[in-house]
């Protein structure tokens, strides 16, 4: 992941000259490479001339054995009064080397806007090789992992199994942060990943044994059951998670303690779960005290966007973020 601050021309520059790079470096060729980083430019150009400076997320994505870029441009500037109107009319300056969002719009296999006014505005644009868009799976997901300001590395981390009924989920929260919280969350992913078949409390015992050399964890693991209707939950530590639907959020409780360290035995909560379910996992990097209702329309967009606008908002910026979001494929 690469994280761009856009207050000015020349971190536009920047911005693309590094989504060059990545689209590059993930096998995009110098076409497909150069449209992803006209995109970025443009992001970063309406970063600039509308929001008030902001900023500008790329990274690597991936799907059926696939690899994309997924780029998030992220402000807190006036926002839009009609996004719609704004997409058919375009926008375009002197500047610019396109004509704004219809440019984007068309150079991406997957673009969403969502914008307030007073509230500022967030845009996902997703480019695969080719332009060819891979299948859609049975569940969408979006993801940040964004490491304490100042550090290089990151002691937040998720794992993920897709299985036939739906699919295991963990967030992983290394204690403190810097190369020991890596160290404990790569420890328990690498766990994860061995033992990804077992139910969901097993797992985490298992990753109890696996921590006791580290500095410990917090960790959460989702079980979800979509044809069930069901989400199984067992989580120690406050990595936190949410079921939405509607305007309504039910918060899922954890248990006290560190996971390599003390941990008395977790409980195991089942929860309902509907088919327009929108699943929240995130670690104390993101402040719990969001709320659903105040964001109008956005839980009816990708989960990358939803977990954009929430990090943009609730980050405390004091520790490492991770938050992922997660729901059933859509018709």
């Amino acid at each position: 992941m690469q994280q761009f601050q856009i207050g000015d021309s020349s971190a536009v520059a920047s911005a693309r000259r590094g989504v060059n790079t990545l689209a590059a470096e993930l096998g995009f060729d110098a076409e497909d490479a150069g449209r992803a980083a006209l995109v970025a430019t443009e992001i970063g150009t309406n970063l600039v001339k509308h929001g008030n400076g902001g900023e500008l997320i790329a990274q690597k994505i991936s799907r059926d054995n696939r690899v994309g870029v997924e780029l998030l441009g992220l402000d807190k500037g006036p926002g839009m009064d009609d996004v719609a109107r704004c997409l058919r009319d375009g926008y375009s300056t002197g500047s610019s080397p396109g004509t704004g969002l219809g440019a984007m719009e068309r150079l991406s296999q997957r673009f969403e806007i969502y914008s307030r006014p007073g509230w500022g505005t967030a845009v996902l644009a997703q480019l695969w090789p080719d332009s060819r868009e891979p299948s859609p799976g049975r569940t969408e997901l979006g993801a940040l992992v964004v490491p304490k300001p100042g550090e290089v590395v990151c002691g937040d981390r998720w794992c993920y199994h897709e299985r036939v009924e739906g699919l295991l989920v963990a967030g992983v929260d290394g204690l403190g942060h810097g190369l020991g919280a890596e160290h404990a969350a790569t420890e328990a992913c690498r766990t994860f990943d061995a033992e990804k078949h077992r139910p969901a409390l097993r797992l985490l015992q298992m990753m109890h044994e696996a921590l006791r050399p580290t500095r410990g964890a917090a960790v959460t693991l989702l079980e979800v059951d979509w044809d069930a209707g069901r989400v199984t939950s067992v989580g120690v530590g406050n990595v936190a998670a949410a079921l939405i639907n509607g305007a309504e959020t039910k918060r899922i409780a954890t248990d006290n303690g560190i996971v390599g360290h003390v941990m008395s035995r977790p409980r195991e909560l089942t929860h309902s779960c509907q088919a327009d379910t929108v699943l929240v996992l995130h670690s104390d990097g993101l402040t719990a005290s969001w709320q659903a209702d105040r964001y109008p329309g956005l839980m009816q967009h990708h989960p990358a966007l939803i977990a954009g606008v929430l990090y943009r908002d609730c980050r405390r910026g004091r520790d490492d973020s991770l938050i992922v979001v997660i729901r059933r494929t859509r018709p």
